[in-house]
C-alpha cells in the first residue's frame, strides 16, 4: 500500500509565487483604457474641433510606467506601451498633462504639461518617452508623417 505524498513548504511557496506573478502580469497587460469617446477611424475632423493622438515612442526606458493623460481637467485615459489615445476636443486654448507613475524607489510620480492644439480642423500627434539618463518623462509634438507612422504601429486603447 502506498502512502500519500505531502507537498513540501517550498513547493507551496513556489506555487504561490507563480500565481502572484501570473496575476501581476495579467494586471499589467490590461491597464490601458480610454475614458472619452474616440472618433471613428478615417472620420474627418470638424471645423470647430481639434483631433489629438498620443502614443509612447519606441523606447524601452520607462515602458513599465503607467501614464494617465488629461485634457485640461478631463481624464482621457491610461496609455499602455502598445496603444494610443485619440480624441476630439474643442478648438481653442487648452493644456494637456501626462502623469507618469513611479514604479520603484528611483522613480516618483511626475506630471508633465503640454499645449494642446488650438486651430480647428487640425490633427496633432504627440509621442511620450522616458529619458534613460534622468528617468524623466518627455512629451514631444511629432510631425504628421512621424505621428501617422507611430499610430500605425499601435492599437487604440480600449474604451471604458
Amino acid at each position: 500500500m502506498r502512502t500519500p505524498r505531502t507537498r513540501s513548504p517550498l513547493a507551496d511557496r513556489r506555487s504561490l509565487l507563480l500565481a502572484a506573478l501570473t496575476a501581476g502580469l495579467a494586471a499589467c497587460g490590461g491597464t490601458a483604457y480610454q475614458r472619452v469617446p474616440s472618433p471613428p477611424p478615417g472620420a474627418p475632423v470638424a471645423a470647430e474641433a481639434c483631433r489629438v493622438y498620443i502614443a509612447r515612442l519606441d523606447v524601452l526606458a520607462g515602458s513599465g510606467r503607467k501614464v494617465r493623460v488629461f485634457d485640461d481637467d478631463t481624464e482621457i485615459g491610461v496609455l499602455g506601451e502598445h496603444e494610443y489615445l485619440c480624441w476630439d476636443r474643442p478648438a481653442g486654448r487648452g493644456v494637456g498633462s501626462a502623469v507618469f507613475e513611479g514604479i520603484d524607489f528611483r522613480t516618483r510620480e511626475v506630471e508633465n504639461v503640454f499645449d494642446l492644439p488650438r486651430e480647428g480642423g487640425t490633427t496633432t500627434y504627440y509621442g511620450l518617452s522616458v529619458n534613460r539618463e534622468d528617468r524623466q518623462p518627455r512629451i514631444e509634438r511629432l510631425s504628421e508623417a512621424d505621428g501617422r507612422a507611430l499610430i500605425a504601429k499601435r492599437r487604440p486603447a480600449r474604451g471604458r
